[in-house]
């Protein structure tokens, strides 16, 4: 593909792409801050997780112009979740890159992707290729390194630095216990497998254990760092149960720290918000959402494939969705804030007022399922106009007027506002629809003479 004067080709990862995933981490991490929470030290410690699928590496997508990586596609350890990002210059590429991901990472349960909360583009396009915010998230914390952190070991114990590569399986050991897997050593030597190759920027000095009076490791943690970045990546941090509540969590991390704080980093950053960390002194920077993706959902045995999206309200997101040869709405709640709005239950809001609508008279698309644990609604599909496109387009809805007029009427007699903005009204066939099914107790500010008809060039 061509943009401007240079040429874009698209090309499977492959192992000699190593160096040059690692040198486009660091390009993108240095001109752009929202994708910090992927970073080549994070790159690197993935590869060789033993959690991590190899077999599956030849599916990442890497975007180059002429020799340079400048977009890449990656998963964490297994298909479900992907990094995309791309170079500044290069974020044109980015709807391409998030379907490429969704068509070759997913996995059955489709796919998920972080997004920084301020990257609003990134946002739009993937709730416009169909994901859905949830409420799962991860963080990036740091902590900055203007003097040597003062460290405090207990009687008995030792740290030193270690080289985990060369000793594979005592850290595996030491790791397996400290995330919990369990104490029993013969069914981590089952399931151990040594790394089938060595981390190229791993620095043995940087790795950091602490050990008991018998010489047995039970805590570490390591930083990565390059010369060509300010920061310092802190991963992985644990300690065996038996010894945890004593300092030494603490006490490695600090030292892996002020090691890399020789070698020139001037901050250590970690992706967790635990409270850990924050005891030590590092401070939330940036949040990052996961944003899911599911071609289909299936509601009450109904599986729905969608389609696009139609558009987003306060309240959710709305999907043309296609079941059993029949094109309806999903509307997925969503819980985002909104600074003019206070809601309930959101779920609870739709069904009810739904109802409210009926026994007012006002014509709104037929509910036809609703899903209250997933909060989804399906309703049906009024293919048409929308009056907000109309006016839009500088053509007149004035023949709509007496529609309208009549909804806000039966609606007043109910005691009843609807949302008059005109987003929310949809003609077919001459006939006008109201189709959100959000109701509120009656206000005259914001009735259709006060409020919803200037915005239908009435005001």
């Amino acid at each position: 593909m061509k943009k401007g004067s240079y040429m874009i080709h698209r090309a499977a990862y492959q192992n000699e792409n190593y160096q040059q995933v690692c040198d486009f981490l660091i390009a993108l991490n240095e001109e752009n801050p929202l994708h910090a929470n992927w970073n080549w030290a994070r790159f690197e410690w993935m590869y060789e997780h033993p959690f991590t699928k190899k077999e599956l590496l030849g599916s990442m997508g890497l975007w180059f112009d002429d020799d340079r990586i400048v977009g890449a596609v990656l998963f964490d350890m297994y298909f479900g979740e992907a990094f995309v990002g791309a170079l500044s210059k290069y974020q044109h590429l980015y709807p391409e890159m998030l379907d490429y991901a969704f068509a070759y990472l997913k996995d059955d349960q489709g796919l998920g992707v972080t997004i920084n909360d301020k990257n609003s583009a990134e946002i739009a396009e993937a709730v416009r290729q169909g994901f859905f915010k949830t409420d799962a998230s991860e963080s990036v914390c740091e902590i900055l390194l203007e003097e040597e952190l003062p460290i405090s070991l207990p009687e008995g114990f030792s740290l030193e630095g270690f080289d985990a590569q060369e000793h594979p399986e005592e850290m595996g050991w030491l790791t397996y216990q400290g995330f919990d897997n369990g104490e029993d050593k013969e069914e981590f030597l089952q399931k151990f497998e040594k790394p089938t190759q060595k981390r190229p920027h791993f620095n043995p000095e940087l790795c950091i254990v602490a050990r008991n009076a018998k010489g047995e490791a039970i805590a570490t943690a390591s930083t990565w760092y390059d010369l060509r970045v300010d920061y310092a990546y802190l991963e992985p941090v644990c300690v065996t149960p038996k010894y945890r509540r004593k300092g030494l969590g603490k006490a490695v991390v600090y030292e892996a720290i002020n090691r890399a704080r020789r070698l020139g980093a001037k901050r250590a950053i970690v992706i967790s918000d635990q409270e850990f960390y924050q005891r030590l002194g590092f401070r939330l920077t940036q949040r990052f959402s996961f944003y899911w993706k599911k071609q289909e959902r299936v509601i009450h045995g109904v599986t729905y494939r969608l389609e696009r999206l139609l558009g987003k309200g306060k309240g959710g997101y709305s999907y043309l969705a296609t079941a059993q040869g029949k094109e309806v709405v999903l509307k997925q709640i969503h819980h985002e804030p909104c600074d003019y709005y206070q809601f309930g239950n959101k779920i609870e809001a739709e069904k009810n007022d739904y109802q409210r609508l009926l026994d007012a008279g006002i014509r709104v698309p037929r509910m036809i399922d609703i899903d209250m644990e997933q909060e989804i609604v399906i309703k049906e599909y009024i293919c048409g106009e929308v009056i907000s496109n109309m006016i839009e387009q500088g053509r007149s809805v004035d023949d709509y007027f007496p529609q309208v007029q009549e909804m806000a009427n039966l609606a007043k007699r109910k005691g009843l506002n609807i949302d008059y903005y005109p987003t929310n009204f949809v003609v077919q066939d001459g006939t006008l629809y109201y189709i959100d099914y959000e109701c509120n107790p009656f206000m005259e500010e914001w009735s259709l003479e006060r409020w919803g008809f200037r915005y239908w060039g009435r005001g």
